[in-house]
């Protein structure tokens, strides 16, 4: 898999007419885009995205009784989509019953584990959940791997711990990727540059404002693909 391909740029923009502009910019150097509240609110981004062949991840992180995910899932492989999101919180059941409803099509599923938004002390005292945050992405990511998901989506700080304990065939896709020349969200608590990322066993990069953010996204993109290109060269050393 070519660097250029383990970028994924998460269009987190208002409308169509902030994002196709983008879109047109970073034509042949991004192959997926991920799409959240944008195509809650347009839902033709999708075709937008996908008439300039480039492949869509609906990022809707699917969480509910297993027969209405199950359901979910069946729409999203009806829109054509390359990838989609569950959140593994939903449980063993929840997870089957989305790969079962996607058996036979190209789409890939992929387990939320615990929000980038997440730091330890939110984990622990807000959300009241004890231990340790990287523990708990652990259980998550085995219960994704063992029900039969494509990947888990976690932040980098756990990549190199979950790169140990999951199957080569279970990919890592990781948000909260920031590199240092970029200006970052401020709602990420776990976040790493690009190179990190793939040095602690990341498979995919979500990169969203460190891209559109910049005054010239198409060499941004490129800086981002030299980062992940020399991070990939030197964890073969």
């Amino acid at each position: 898999m070519r660097a250029k391909d383990r970028l994924i740029l998460a269009l987190d923009l208002p409308d169509s007419e902030t994002a196709v502009p983008i879109l047109d910019r970073l034509e042949g150097k991004v192959g997926l885009v991920k799409v959240n509240s944008l195509a809650l609110a347009e839902p033709g981004i999708v075709s937008l995205v996908q008439d300039r062949g480039i492949k869509v991840w609906r990022d809707f992180k699917h969480h509910d009784i297993p027969g209405t995910v199950a359901n979910y899932i069946k729409a999203d492989v009806k829109d054509g989509l390359a990838m989609t999101s569950i959140h593994t919180l939903g449980g063993t059941q929840m997870m089957e019953y989305a790969v079962k409803a996607a058996e036979e099509t190209d789409l890939k599923i992929i387990g939320i584990t615990i929000l980038t938004s997440h730091g330890q002390k939110g984990f622990s005292q807000e959300l009241e959940i004890p231990g340790l945050l990287r523990d708990k992405v652990k259980q998550l990511a085995l219960s994704a791997q063992g029900s039969g998901l494509y990947g888990v989506v976690a932040s980098a700080q756990e990549a190199k711990m979950l790169r140990l304990v999951l199957s080569s065939k279970t990919l890592i896709i990781t948000p909260g990727i920031k590199p240092k020349w970029a200006v970052g969200r401020q709602d990420q608590a776990r976040v790493t540059t690009p190179y990190e990322a793939i040095m602690n066993g990341a498979d995919y990069l979500v990169v969203g404002s460190g891209i559109y953010g910049s005054k010239k996204p198409d060499e941004a993109t490129e800086k981002i693909i030299a980062d992940i290109d020399q991070a990939l060269s030197d964890r073969t050393l």
